[in-house]
C-alpha cells in the first residue's frame, strides 16, 4: 500500500535510507512498531543534504542518549542506596555475631554515596534534557522555515549558531557543578 492509502509504514527508499534502500533500522516495519534508536535514527535523520540539520540531529541525539543514561544511573544509585540502608539494620538484627556484614553494607552505601557525588547525575539528567529541548525547539523552527530560519540563504549558519550556543550553555553548567564540587585551599593570610 502507498502512503496515501493509509499505510504507516516505513518507506523503503528515499532520502536518509540505507545504501541499499532500507531506511534505518525500519524498512518496511509499521512506524507503530519502531522505538528507540531505530525511531530516533529514522526521524532525525535529514531529508536534504544539510551539513547543518546533521549537527543540529547528532547533537539531539547525543543529549538523548547522555540523558537516558544519566536519568538511569541516577535512579540505580537512588534505589540500591535505599536498599542498602534499609538492610544494615536487618542485617544487625537477623545475624548479631557477625557485625562484618552490617559493616560492609555501610561500605558499600558509602562508595555509592561517593559515586553519585563524583558523576552528578540527577544534575547531569537536567542539563541533557533541557540542552536536548532547546535543540529540538530548534530543529523545529527550522523544519517549518519559522524565524530566523525562513531566509534560505541564512538559515543554515542560524541553525549551527543556535545549537552551538545551547552546547556551549550546557557546557558552562557543566563547569559550574563541577567548580561547585572542588574542594579549595585555604587562602594563606601573609
Amino acid at each position: 500500500m502507498s502512503p496515501e492509502s493509509g499505510d504507516d509504514r516505513v518507506p523503503d527508499t528515499g532520502p536518509g535510507t540505507e545504501p541499499d534502500g532500507r531506511a534505518p533500522g525500519a524498512a518496511g516495519r509499521p512506524l507503530s512498531e519502531i522505538a528507540g534508536d531505530d525511531f530516533i535514527a529514522l526521524v532525525t535523520t535529514p531529508s536534504k543534504d544539510s551539513y547543518a540539520l546533521g549537527i543540529a540531529n547528532d547533537s539531539y541525539r547525543w543529549y538523548v542518549t547522555a540523558s537516558k543514561r544519566s536519568r538511569r544511573s541516577h535512579r540505580i544509585t537512588d534505589v540500591s542506596a535505599v536498599l542498602i540502608s534499609a538492610s544494615i539494620p536487618v542485617a544487625a538484627v537477623i545475624v548479631p555475631d557477625i557485625p562484618t556484614i552490617p559493616a560492609v553494607l555501610g561500605a558499600v552505601l558509602v562508595v555509592i554515596a561517593g559515586v553519585r557525588a563524583i558523576y552528578h547525575w540527577p544534575e547531569n539528567y537536567l542539563r541533557f534534557s533541557r540542552a536536548r529541548e532547546a535543540v529540538e525547539e530548534q530543529r523545529r523552527l527550522y523544519h517549518v522555515s519559522a524565524p530566523p530560519y525562513d531566509d534560505p540563504a541564512t538559515r543554515d549558519e542560524e541553525l549551527v549558531k543556535a545549537v552551538t550556543r545551547i552546547e556551549q550553555a550546557e557546557m558552562g553548567q557543566w563547569a559550574q557543578v563541577a567548580d561547585a564540587h572542588t574542594p579549595r585551599k585555604p587562602v594563606s593570610s601573609e
